[in-house]
């Protein structure tokens, strides 16, 4: 299986597991859209920042591929994250 494909596809599983979470822990109040908001850019902030010293740490091993696939995937994990974050905030 291409890494690419292996490494997006458990980031995208992970994003989908908190969003839901934080979707569900943050209740239904009046407060609930800034909680959502706030804990799930939190969330996404700190998955970006994994991947990306996941991604410096396979390029100095001189795993190119798997650097390459990492990087991409915290751009993935970016652009998907902070949109399913005001997406679950906009509900």
């Amino acid at each position: 299986m291409n890494p690419l494909k292996k490494i997006a596809g458990y980031n995208l599983l992970a994003i989908l597991f908190y969003s839901i979470v934080i979707r569900a822990a943050s209740g239904t109040n009046r407060d609930a859209t800034m909680t959502t908001l706030v804990f799930c850019a939190l969330a996404v902030t700190a998955h970006v920042a994994i991947c990306l010293f996941i991604t410096i740490i396979k390029y100095v091993d001189k795993d190119k591929e798997s650097g390459r696939a990492w990087l991409l995937s915290s751009g993935i994990v970016l652009l998907v994250g902070f949109s399913a974050c005001l997406g679950s905030a906009a509900l």
